[in-house]
């Protein structure tokens, strides 16, 4: 069942030198449930496509649908973490989480959203930082931060622009496995699963991760899809054929992991060395 649905996009910019066209007859679909990965060198539209399935601004061409409505602008039903922190710097780091759930879960209380809150910020590591304010936090608290909120919105589409990109290599390992934790069904919003159990695939999030980290897609996604350069378009859509869960540190020995690895850094720099 679709959830996301692109039919022919195209996106352009306009300034003083003329046009510049970001996007270009792009279409592709997200399932139910699904995790997909979006890989493609700097300057693809990666975060220009990201914006438009947030609703942060409209198509030149084509249209964007979720569960077969037309998308006009955001919604309740997507969360998104920005490539840079997007934080009220005169709110604490709890506060900006809290302000995040009372978007989208008008029924809490105050004391609710702060205690759902105070939760979301220990899973990523920052519980002894929740009444920091963003300027007295370092760029990957303040990430964290960002992470937590979209996290503990608990909304049924998540929008990731490079979320760890920001974040040491310790917090990160911990982040993505909190993400697909959660993604999984291990504590997914307010349900906890018994071990070995999650929910149905009709359950789970719809996840759109943009990275520019191959083994990081690989880890975390069912479909990767790669873009080529300027346009941004679909270069090739793969499915990732390992079961879940995903051990790390097992899945990384295996020749098949070696092989997938090998087939997208080769795509992506051939694409790459296309537009030397």
């Amino acid at each position: 069942m679709n959830k996301i649905e692109v039919k022919k996009l195209t996106v352009q910019y306009r300034d003083g030198n003329g046009v510049f066209t970001a996007l270009e007859d792009l279409s592709f679909r997200v399932e139910k449930g699904e995790f997909v990965s979006i890989i493609g060198s700097s300057g693809c539209g990666k975060s220009t496509l990201l914006g438009i399935l947030g609703g942060l601004r409209r198509p030149d061409a084509g249209e964007l649908s979720i569960d077969g409505k037309k998308v006009t602008g955001p919604g309740p039903d997507r969360s998104m973490v920005f490539q840079h922190y997007s934080l009220f710097p005169w709110m604490t780091a709890r506060n900006n989480v809290a302000f995040g759930i009372r978007q989208v879960k008008k029924n809490l209380t105050r004391r609710e959203r702060l205690s759902r809150a105070a939760v979301f910020l220990d899973r990523v590591g920052l519980e002894n930082f929740q009444n920091k304010y963003p300027g007295q936090l370092s760029g990957g608290m303040r990430q964290r931060v960002a992470i937590a909120r979209a996290l503990a919105m608990d909304t049924e589409i998540l929008l990731m622009d490079e979320p760890f990109g920001a974040v040491d290599a310790r917090n990160r390992t911990i982040l993505q496995e909190l993400l697909l934790g959660l993604w999984e069904g291990n504590c997914a919003g307010d349900i906890v699963y018994p071990p070995g159990e999650g929910p149905r695939q009709q359950d789970r999030k719809t996840v759109v991760f943009v990275t520019h980290d191959i083994d990081e897609a690989i880890l975390m996604a069912d479909r990767i899809i790669m873009m080529s350069n300027s346009p941004g378009k679909i270069y090739r859509e793969i499915t990732v054929p390992f079961a879940r869960p995903r051990n790390r540190a097992a899945l990384v020995q295996t020749p098949e992991y070696t092989k997938l690895r090998n087939e997208l850094l080769v795509l992506f720099f051939n694409d790459f060395g296309s537009t030397i």
